[in-house]
Order: structure tokens, then sequence, then C-alpha cells
């Protein structure tokens, strides 16, 4: 990283600008927040799902869902339980995609049911001749996308 670099003018604003985007952009999430607590308690005393007000001659559609969300300590259940604490297990995607590494040649009698194809392994096959490039012409659509954070480091104990 180079830590010496001076931006250009234009640069120098436009990280400015950029940061300040940031903070308007936090104060209307959390003023959206305070904004949807208060929907919720109405669509709460309403005992509705879906709500349809006109204001100002403008029809709004309201709908509320509530879910319980239970996170469970499972270092304390699987101390408790022992043996049966796997009665009570599900699939996790999250861990899964943890140990995707790890799991994947378990899974691999299913791929065709759970697996999509992935850029590096098509790459493989086309390099190992199991299959043609010309194969997949008109069979993938190839979008970029571009991802940037903008941020204030935290200052730095030796400076």
């Amino acid at each position: 990283m180079n830590d010496a670099a001076v931006p250009s003018p234009e640069l120098c604003e436009l990280l400015k600008t950029y940061e300040a985007i940031q903070r308007e952009e936090k104060a209307l999430h959390e003023r959206k927040a305070a904004l949807k607590e208060k929907l919720v308690a109405h669509m709460q005393a309403l005992n509705a799902n879906e709500w349809l007000p006109r204001v100002d001659g403008r029809l709004f559609k309201v709908r509320y869902r509530h879910a319980v969300n239970i996170d469970y300590d499972e270092d304390a259940l699987r101390q408790r339980l022992g043996e049966r604490y796997r009665h009570v297990l599900g699939p996790d995607l999250r861990k899964l995609r943890y140990h995707l590494d790890e799991v994947t040649p378990l899974l691999e009698s299913q791929m065709e049911v759970i697996g999509s194809p992935v850029p590096d392994k098509v790459k493989a096959a086309v390099e190992a001749g199991l299959i043609r490039a010309d194969e997949f012409k008109g069979a993938f659509e190839k979008t970029e996308k571009h991802y940037i954070t903008v941020s204030q480091p935290e200052p730095r104990g030796d400076a």
C-alpha cells in the first residue's frame, strides 16, 4: 500500500465528496430504521400484514412480516447434549461456505443437484480438453462489477 501518495486536487475533492455521501447515507439509514420502527408499531396495532393507504392521491403498499431468529450457544449445547446434539442439527449455509473445501468431496455424488458451473473449473476443463470452449457459446452471460471502499483508517499506534 502506498501511504505516501498525494492525490491530485480533483481526487482530493472526489474523496471528500465520497466520504460526505457515505455520512449522509449512514444518517439516511438511521432515519429509515426509525421510520421502519414506527411503521412496524402501526402494522402491529392494525394486526395486519398488508396496508394500502392513500397519501396525497398516491397509493402506497405497506407489507409487514414478522420473523423470529434464534441464535443458539452451540458450544454449550454440544457440551450438554453430547451425542444427542446431532439430532438437532441441520445444514447451515454459512458453515458450508466456510468449510466448503472440506465438504466438497463429500458432496461430489450430488453435484448435479447442488452445483453450478464455476469459471475456474470451466477453464481447467477446456484446457484439459474435456470440453470445447465453443460448447459454452451463448450459454453464459459475463458481467463485471467494481467494488470500492472509502474509509478513514484507525490511527496507527506508531504515529
